[in-house]
């Protein structure tokens, strides 16, 4: 499926045949972060999407604000610092990114887990984002 028409079906809220893992997530927000003017009007997109379709699968308590606000963060950071790149070519180069537990390099699980992280961003406990950027070994 194209990223078009993953977009497409998840804001109609059809989950795509082959499920909707981390990397069809990572997909979407980069679409978003193409389309929407500025990286907070895409995590808005993203996070209404998001709440929409756990909704309508019966699993609105899977939404978690803080991890989608991560993951837009993130590469709206690698479209700064690599303009004109592809996913593919960023996530080629940055593999860290694949990986969905990702955001417990920066955040303790009793801050990640909790409910005021659920619902809305929280910073990281355990190392700063630098403006939007994670650091460090990661990602380099």
């Amino acid at each position: 499926m194209d990223v078009a028409d993953l977009v497409q079906a998840i804001e109609r809220c059809e989950p795509p045949a082959g499920g909707f893992h981390h990397a069809s997530h990572l997909r979407v927000a980069w679409a978003y972060l193409s389309s929407e003017p500025s990286p907070d009007e895409a995590a808005a997109r993203m996070a209404s999407t998001l709440r929409r379709f756990a909704a309508s699968v019966g699993q609105a308590e899977k939404y978690h604000h803080t991890i989608t606000v991560f993951w837009i963060r993130c590469l709206a950071a690698e479209r700064t610092t690599r303009p004109g790149a592809t996913l593919e070519e960023v996530l080629a180069t940055k593999p860290a990114l694949l990986d969905k537990n990702l955001p417990l390099a920066f955040y303790s699980p009793e801050r990640l887990f909790g409910d005021d992280a659920r619902a809305s961003w929280l910073e990281p406990d355990l190392r700063p984002l630098n403006a939007g950027r994670p650091s460090g070994p990661l990602l380099e």
